[in-house]
């Protein structure tokens, strides 16, 4: 058996019973429960895909990264090929008819005192 519902003023109702109506406050606590589940759901709801867009722009930053990383130690790889001096110095024989130094045939003139 059920027990019977309480009868008291009729703005403290504690639930239904023959004659008794809900009270207004029982429906705006409902309603509040409601309205806070769904605003909760969404704040969730946009955290998480702010969230996820921050994460595919860091993933696509990090690529870009490696990829630039990668271009400067070809290019830093290629700077130091390209100024070896033995390079320099083919080139200044093949191409310009440069030879090499011979610091016998080098006569130092110094100027001492001036005029």
């Amino acid at each position: 058996m059920q027990a019977p519902l309480r009868e008291g003023k009729k703005e403290e109702t504690l639930g239904r019973a023959d004659g008794i109506t809900r009270t207004g406050r029982s429906l705006l606590f409902g309603l509040l429960l409601i309205v806070i589940a769904t605003v909760s759901g969404l704040v969730y709801t946009w955290e998480r895909l702010v969230v996820e867009s921050m994460l595919r722009e860091n993933i696509t930053l990090a690529r870009k990264l490696d990829l630039i990383q990668k271009r400067s130690e070809i290019l830093a790889c290629e700077v130091t090929r390209l100024g070896a001096r033995t390079r320099i110095a083919a080139l200044a024989e093949a191409d310009l008819g440069m030879t090499s130094l011979d610091w016998d045939d080098v006569i130092v003139i110094q100027e001492v005192g001036g005029n």
